[in-house]
């Protein structure tokens, strides 16, 4: 029979590693501090990046659980976005408080500042205020029809929705979204687009792309997401069959979903 380990020497291998990823944690944010020096203007948060990031690191993580790599690199990225400007979180979700501050720091960590607001209106005006704010909304669907002042012409024009809450898990849409002024950018071949289109043109939906899947609806408009990134020049070639297509966000894939 084998031995049994050494709980001694185990413990002492613990603080050995713990000790070599507190100096990594350090040399890290050391290094997001110098990101911050070189961007030159460009936004703080930059989600396209970041999902990419982290989606990679979960791939690479055999032994690891999307979910704890998820959450780990939350932590460390959160941390990060403090050091390099003064990024806010406006939040607007509806239910449990307890909850959705779970949703919130599940994705976005501990570190960014947050502000609470009663309706998703007074969080979007925030967010459009501030060039390095983030909105925290619920998903559209149902009651949430806040999404058409993303619309040309809305009160909102220039937010794009970037992100879904949860990161992980195995659901095709997500519980609440991120909206910022961000650039909409693919993060990977498995993104899919948010396109709105008129409900009059609905059929012409179908014929254009038959797996695109109805999320909303909201005064005239209809939001579909498409099972693809929609470029702009895709778009472009869009507009021939739906003239009132309007891309207004972009979901990353759910690590986990199938």
């Amino acid at each position: 029979m084998s031995a049994k380990p050494d709980i001694a020497k185990l413990r002492i291998d613990i603080d050995r590693v713990d000790n070599a990823l507190l100096d990594l944690i350090a040399e890290r944010l050391d290094l997001s501090a110098k990101v911050r020096a070189s961007k030159s203007g460009m936004r703080v948060w930059r989600p396209s990046r970041e999902e990419s990031h982290v989606r990679a690191l979960a791939k690479a993580a055999v032994d690891t659980s999307p979910e704890l790599v998820s959450r780990i690199m939350a932590e460390l990225m959160s941390a990060s976005l403090a050091i390099q400007g003064p990024m806010v979180l406006h939040i607007a979700l509806e239910g449990d408080a307890l909850t959705n501050g779970s949703l919130v720091r599940d994705r976005f960590g501990a570190s960014i500042p947050t502000r609470n607001y009663p309706t998703t209106s007074a969080a979007l005006a925030a967010t459009l205020a501030d060039p390095e704010g983030v909105a925290v909304l619920p998903a559209p669907g149902g009651m949430n029809k806040w999404w058409n002042a993303l619309l040309p012409g809305g009160a909102m024009d220039g937010l794009y929705i970037l992100s879904g809450l949860p990161r992980t898990g195995a659901q095709d849409w997500p519980q609440a979204v991120a909206v910022a002024s961000a650039d909409i950018a693919p993060s990977g071949d498995e993104d899919c687009s948010l396109v709105a289109v008129k409900l009059n043109e609905a059929k012409a939906v179908s014929r254009a792309e038959p797996k695109a899947v109805p999320r909303a609806e909201a005064g005239d408009y209809a939001l579909y997401q498409w099972p693809h990134y929609v470029s702009d020049s895709d778009l472009a070639a869009l507009k021939f069959d739906i003239p009132s297509a309007h891309i207004i966000g972009v979901l990353p894939p759910s690590l986990g979903a199938s």
